[in-house]
């Protein structure tokens, strides 16, 4: 036995973002975990196509994601402050027919972040 994390995927596998240019928009697709382990990554990816956004919409897909955690919401509550601050917006894709939407919706999140069920509909605004 050579430690505890032995068996643990470095964070790469654990979740990927794919970035894709529509119209005016900059959609980033997430794969995978939105953890504590995944998540400051995506608030630096995100956070940094929200400076390159210049104040267009920044879309982030979490259709394909197969989990969320508390940590994993609180990186997107504390990037849709940073899109605001901005003066963007920050619109997130969710499929109201997954499980990742339960703990969005349990928090009372879908009241204060800009869900979207489609990213056709995100990009719509």
């Amino acid at each position: 036995m050579t430690g505890p994390l032995d068996d643990v995927p470095p964070t790469e596998q654990l979740m990927t973002i794919t970035r894709e240019d529509r119209g005016r928009c900059q959609v980033l697709t997430v794969r995978g975990e939105v953890d504590l382990s995944t998540g400051e990554r995506l608030r630096s990816t995100v956070n940094t196509a929200l400076q390159r956004a210049l104040g267009q919409p920044v879309i982030l897909d979490l259709s394909p994601v197969d989990f969320l955690s508390s940590s994993g919401l609180g990186q997107l509550v504390a990037l849709d402050e940073e899109a605001r601050r901005m003066m963007t917006s920050l619109r997130i894709v969710v499929d109201p027919d997954r499980h990742v939407i339960r703990p969005i919706t349990t928090m009372g999140l879908d009241d204060v972040l800009s869900l979207y069920r489609t990213v056709d509909e995100a990009v719509a605004g």
